[in-house]
């Protein structure tokens, strides 16, 4: 009766330990399939790389068209400065031209030694005055467009700062986007609201930037100010010199004037 307890006793000993080891097996079962599950990923982050790189398209398409847009101005800025280059120097060539041809007509004139050296010293000085004249002019637009172009060069300075803070902000919210999806893949709606705000926020401030922008357009009315002011007091000058060459010819050649 008693080996029949003691088996007895060991069965229920042999029944605990399997019913144990049954409930181990079951819980690191169950721990295994914990560890195995899979994370769902939203469909926003499964997209986002889409997005990232359509938002990359758009800046890089972006920085294309305002490098051509600066190319196109610079060549029409060259060609119009050309244009005017050639108009002066045709101007200039025509006026040598009926210059030289009224000194004939006054050399013609002097009948005497004094006569014609005081045409010749008249002559000197007319030429003397254009030259002066001429250089006041070259001196004067050629500050104008250095003044042009800085501007210009100052306003793309800002545009380039601009275009590359929005750049970086626009990047650095995709990459903190990726940053959400990789650490939380399942809240997808959650990221997408940050992503656009961050976004949002990127465009405003770039927009804020360039609307607060002084354009170049008021630079360049002050340098055409400045530049006419300085053709103005050359033609003043030049028009004091002639006729002061004018009355010392007329005094020379007496009442009958030159």
């Amino acid at each position: 009766m008693k080996r029949i307890t003691n088996i007895h006793n060991k069965a229920i000993v042999a029944g605990s330990v399997l019913s144990a080891a049954c409930l181990m097996l079951a819980s690191s079962s169950s721990l295994a399939l914990s560890a195995t599950t899979t994370v769902k990923t939203s469909p926003w982050c499964s997209n986002l790389s889409n997005e990232a790189g359509t938002l990359t398209s758009k800046l890089s398409t972006l920085q294309g068209q305002v490098t051509q847009a600066w190319s196109q101005q610079d060549q029409k800025l060259v060609a119009a400065e050309q244009q005017v280059d050639q108009e002066v120097a045709t101007d200039r060539q025509q006026a040598d031209t009926q210059r030289a041809a009224d000194f004939t007509k006054l050399e013609a004139k002097a009948t005497t030694a004094a006569e014609t050296a005081a045409v010749q010293t008249y002559e000197a000085a007319v030429n003397n005055a254009v030259t002066a004249r001429r250089s006041a002019y070259d001196v004067a637009a050629q500050t104008y467009r250095n003044g042009v172009k800085t501007a210009i060069t100052g306003r793309r300075t800002t545009v380039s700062t601009q275009l590359s803070t929005f750049q970086d902000s626009v990047s650095s919210a995709i990459s903190s986007a990726e940053t959400s999806c990789s650490a939380t893949p399942n809240n997808g709606p959650a990221i997408r609201l940050t992503f656009q705000a961050n976004l949002k926020s990127a465009r405003l401030t770039f927009q804020g930037e360039r609307s607060g922008d002084s354009s170049v357009s008021s630079e360049v009315m002050q340098l055409a100010v400045t530049r006419k002011a300085a053709f103005a007091a050359a033609d003043q000058t030049f028009q004091s010199s002639v006729q002061s060459a004018a009355q010392t010819l007329s005094q020379a050649f007496g009442k009958s004037g030159a």
